[in-house]
């Protein structure tokens, strides 16, 4: 394998949501086993509960066994496969960006957690379990909005979970320049575009504000930059009544043709049949 390729969540969902329940063999068909056994990163959150068996995957090179009833989830960019699994069952859920909101990303991105993996106490596994199963029939029914609601408490249960697992600190500084280059990043989106400009605003270089970030979370300031763009198009498109043309000209593209083209290679559909996808 010569490049480490990346899964993106329209390739499984036209939602941007995908839940399933899996009990004994974890993949539901031929192609999720071969996505399973294949080192690879996806541009989405993973959130998986175990309820029974073994399991063991490999996250950023950091083997992640469980045992019985676990929890975890895998992050947006994370390298990761599956090495092996008996008689497990459990839930999992693959989300894109836009259904999680921005402080529990925050949460997320900083649990000091190996794996990311915690052992829910009964109260907290029932609630997992409340979450998943609420979500999976809201979803089923067809009901968009309530499943979006439902999802949207899932998330939440979650994140009040790993709230305990917060650091106190961070003393690295790549974690440091990545958040700040973050927030710039959220605050000059529509402005700043350019990787160069943020390194300028950080006072390093070019250089070294990618290879810091890219430690952190294992794609350059470029790549967050087109994910963010991309993320609040996604946004305006399912929350606005904006056209097209008004969306690219709020994010800074004069030429909303080119800002089509750059949606549709990044998002894998056209801005278009991205908002059709959610209102059919």
């Amino acid at each position: 394998m010569n490049k480490i390729p990346t899964h993106k969540i329209h390739e499984w969902s036209a939602t941007g949501i995908m839940l399933e329940y899996f009990r004994g063999d974890i993949a539901q068909d031929e192609r999720q086993l071969l996505t399973l056994k294949e080192a690879h990163r996806d541009n989405y959150y993973i959130f998986f509960l175990q309820e029974c068996g073994e399991s063991c995957l490999l996250i950023d090179c950091k083997e992640c066994r469980m045992r019985n009833a676990m929890f975890g989830y895998i992050l947006p960019g994370q390298i990761h496969f599956g090495i092996e699994w008996n008689n497990v069952s459990g839930w999992f859920l693959c989300l894109d960006a836009l259904f999680v909101k921005d402080e529990l990303k925050e949460i997320f991105e900083k649990a000091l957690i190996p794996g990311n993996l915690i052992v829910p106490d009964t109260q907290a596994l029932n609630d997992l379990r409340y979450g998943f199963e609420l979500s999976y029939r809201k979803i089923q029914s067809g009901h968009w909005s309530l499943a979006q609601h439902a999802v949207t408490l899932l998330t939440g249960i979650i994140a009040e979970l790993y709230q305990h697992y917060q650091p106190a600190f961070y003393n690295k500084r790549a974690a440091t320049l990545t958040r700040q280059f973050k927030l710039l990043l959220s605050d000059n989106l529509n402005s700043t575009k350019s990787p160069s400009q943020y390194a300028i605003m950080l006072h390093v270089s070019i250089h070294y504000l990618n290879k810091a970030v890219k430690s952190i979370t294992n794609f350059t300031a470029g790549y967050w930059i087109q994910t963010e763009i991309i993320l609040e198009a996604k946004r305006l498109l399912f929350y606005t009544d904006k056209s097209i043309k008004e969306i690219a000209f709020e994010l800074g593209y004069e030429d909303y043709s080119y800002f089509t083209r750059r949606f549709t290679k990044i998002a894998g559909v056209s801005p278009l049949q991205f908002r059709k996808n959610y209102f059919k």
